[in-house]
């Protein structure tokens, strides 16, 4: 079935794809585009996160665009992964299809090359395990193994397999995350092996770092609290405690940016952070930022929200930390 969602995206998103299209057919490789791209479209949202999947050499077609668009790229050979930067500021990923196993829970997976097949078979959930073919034959195709376009339409967010969070506990914290920003409900049994892999503290075998990377995505959302209530729900916060104190302090600073129409000069997620370690002693602050490996700069950051946290009526003395009301 061909979809016209393609026709929808930006001029120059699709003069990018079009040109994958052409060296795709000169090299007789396929090539895909794939997850939160074509997720988005589906939903009819904006997106320009460009991940290219090729069933072949993907640093080698990675190169081939580079030349033809004059783009910095940055390859790793004996992973299959090329990353293009454009001179216009757009990002392509491009990967070799591949499958991947993991040699114990938390482990980076292991990976051999190999199908498209493959590739999506190895993502996390269903809504991001589809693909549009970029070839000329069938340009624009969705190919959908595993009724994720079904599981957007009716609203599910639903795992690849049930030993998924446990292979990977990072996608505890992007489960609560989708959820939320698309407003799914997990089906029945992704929310049963979440919730084991959250009760066997599946989290204790990946590094704090990998975990707070995960996390500082649920704080840039527009409004994180829903997503954070979701996760002390299911027992995944770990490092953090969302009291009433914290939600309240994070929510009046979210509605503060709404009603100001103020764009934050700093990284969303330091605020949201601050509100969060406020309520803490200064030597578990120390402990949680030194095994995050916060940037030093962050961390003066963080460091000066603390302060403004601590005093009352804190939030109109925030808006001198603030851009220009829109």
């Amino acid at each position: 079935m061909k979809k016209s969602a393609l026709s929808r995206i930006p001029e120059n998103v699709r003069k990018v794809l079009e040109d994958v299209r052409e060296v795709s057919d000169q090299k007789g490789v396929a090539a895909w585009l794939v997850g939160g791209m074509v997720r988005d479209l589906i939903l009819k949202r904006f997106s320009i996160d460009v991940d290219l999947v090729v069933e072949g050499p993907g640093v080698l077609f990675a190169r081939t665009l580079a030349a033809r668009w004059g783009a910095r790229c940055v390859a790793h050979q004996r992973f299959g992964t090329a990353v293009l930067q454009l001179p216009d500021g757009l990002r392509v990923d491009v990967v070799t299809a591949r499958r991947e196993t993991y040699a114990r829970p938390g482990a980076l997976p292991d990976v051999i090359f190999g199908q498209i097949s493959d590739d999506l078979f190895r993502r996390d959930f269903t809504i991001n395990a589809i693909a549009c073919s970029l070839a000329s034959e069938d340009f624009g195709l969705i190919r959908d193994d595993f009724d994720g376009v079904s599981d957007l339409k009716k609203r599910i967010l639903r795992v690849m397999h049930y030993r998924s969070f446990v292979d990977d506990p990072t996608r505890i914290l992007r489960a609560v995350r989708y959820e939320k920003r698309f407003d799914l409900k997990m089906e029945d049994r992704t929310l049963a092996a979440l919730k084991s892999a959250c009760h066997e503290d599946a989290f204790r075998t990946i590094t704090p770092v990998r975990y707070f990377h995960e996390f500082v995505r649920i704080l840039e959302e527009e409004d994180p609290l829903p997503a954070l209530r979701r996760l002390r729900s299911v027992e995944g916060l770990r490092y953090f405690s969302l009291d009433a104190h914290a939600e309240k302090m994070i929510a009046k600073i979210v509605m503060f940016q709404k009603e100001k129409g103020i764009a934050i000069r700093s990284n969303a997620w330091i605020l949201r952070i601050s509100a969060l370690l406020a309520c803490l002693p200064q030597d578990r602050i120390d402990h949680l930022l030194k095994i995050f490996q916060v940037a030093r700069a962050d961390r003066r950051e963080i460091d000066k929200f603390l302060h403004f946290l601590s005093v009352p009526d804190m939030l109109p003395r925030l808006q001198g930390l603030f851009g220009e009301a829109s």
